[in-house]
């Protein structure tokens, strides 16, 4: 059984994450998969290390869904967010969004992306090559 609200060390595939929802009126499906990255002007990050407080993250992204639900009209909607070490290249944040049409479920996902970043407890901090890291502001 695939969560809808994952907040840990564990991934689920993507085809099981589809696969876990089935509506025949939705005729839209979003998907966002945040991935750790390095750049040059992020300072050569090689890893990530996410923190969370995670009963009360679970509890924001619920209420996140739920706004979504009202406000763009989706029908169903998956957040998971990985904690611990994430090396650069893996798949650390996903969301996912049913709805009855595509801009439905883009405006939903995208509502639901910033909202879980802006709003929900996790913490990241970036580890660099040179072995220094430092804390992200949300």
């Amino acid at each position: 059984m695939i969560p809808q609200v994952y907040i840990g060390e564990n991934w689920f595939s993507l085809d099981e994450v589809f696969n876990s929802y089935k509506n025949p009126l939705c005729g839209g499906v979003d998907i966002f998969i945040g991935v750790a990255r390095s750049a040059p002007e992020d300072g050569d990050v090689e890893e990530l290390h996410y923190e969370a407080y995670v009963s009360m993250a679970e509890k924001v992204i619920n209420e996140i869904i739920q706004e979504a639900k009202e406000k763009f009209n989706i029908h169903h909607c998956v957040v998971h967010h990985r904690t611990g070490v994430v090396p650069v290249g893996v798949p650390s944040f996903l969301v996912v969004v049913w709805a009855g049409h595509r801009q439905e479920a883009f405006t939903g996902c995208r509502y639901v992306v910033d909202n879980v970043k802006a709003r929900a407890p996790i913490w990241k901090k970036e580890v660099f090559k040179s072995g220094k890291s430092q804390w992200k502001e949300s």
